[in-house]
């Protein structure tokens, strides 16, 4: 029998700057240039992530917006929505 069966499961907890959508909107609507937040991820026995979050209007696409991770192992979508959905390698 294998002991990793009987092991509980450990999910990550991801935490993000709590004012991240109206940055994202601020920069969508013109009114800032652009901004950051933060966002940070942990999981028991692992090495917790950290990162900035660079938003920016897309240099050809006004009406896009960039998320810009500051870190390799976290990675930003966004969805049709305009719903944020964050990453990371865990």
């Amino acid at each position: 029998m294998d002991t990793t069966d009987n092991l509980p499961l450990s999910l990550p907890v991801v935490t993000v700057q709590h004012t991240f959508p109206q940055i994202i909107q601020e920069v969508q609507d013109g009114v800032i240039p652009y901004d950051k937040f933060w966002v940070s991820c942990y999981k028991r026995s692992e090495t917790s992530v950290h990162a900035e979050v660079q938003v920016e209007l897309d240099e050809v696409n006004r009406d896009l917006v960039s998320l810009k991770p500051s870190e390799q192992d976290v990675e930003v979508k966004r969805d049709a929505e305009g719903v944020s959905e964050l990453l990371d390698s865990f």
